[in-house]
Parts: C-alpha cells; sequence; structure tokens
C-alpha cells in the first residue's frame, strides 16, 4: 500500500509541475513563435504548443522522480558506530 501511495504522490507531484511549467510558458513565450496575433491564431498556437508538450513533460518528470525515489530507497542504511 505504501508504494501505490508514494506512485500516487509522485504522479501527482509530476502533474502539479507539469501545470505550473505550462502555465509560465503561456505567459512567458512571445507571440511571435506561432504567426501573426490576428484571428487568435497566437494564443491558439501557444495553447497548442503546451498541449502537445505537457504529456512529455509529465512522463519525464514522473520517471526522473521514480528513478531518484528508487535510488533513494535502495541505498543501504547507514549504521552508527
Amino acid at each position: 500500500m505504501k508504494n501505490l501511495l508514494t506512485i500516487a504522490g509522485l504522479a501527482l507531484l509530476s502533474a502539479l509541475a507539469t501545470a505550473l511549467l505550462a502555465f509560465m510558458a503561456l505567459e512567458l513565450m512571445p507571440c511571435s513563435w506561432f504567426g501573426s496575433a490576428s484571428e487568435g491564431a497566437c494564443g491558439y498556437g501557444a495553447v497548442f504548443a503546451v498541449m502537445g508538450a505537457a504529456p512529455i513533460v509529465f512522463l519525464l518528470l514522473l520517471v526522473l522522480l521514480f528513478i531518484g525515489y528508487a535510488r533513494r530507497q535502495a541505498k543501504p542504511a547507514k549504521s552508527e558506530p
């Protein structure tokens, strides 16, 4: 049960980090990256770019968190003399 809660927590942490990065990207990406601002092309381009990148970022963060967690768990406990 502990492992399942850990996996769920890591997935939630990854989702929150992805949402934060997506929001920051939408706020900071220049409109010139997505064409003209007419007819909302800039806004739609930015939203679709973030929607395309979000699953990749989520999976990458999740894998990195899993690796970090597994390495931390695999270290032998230090015994004090």
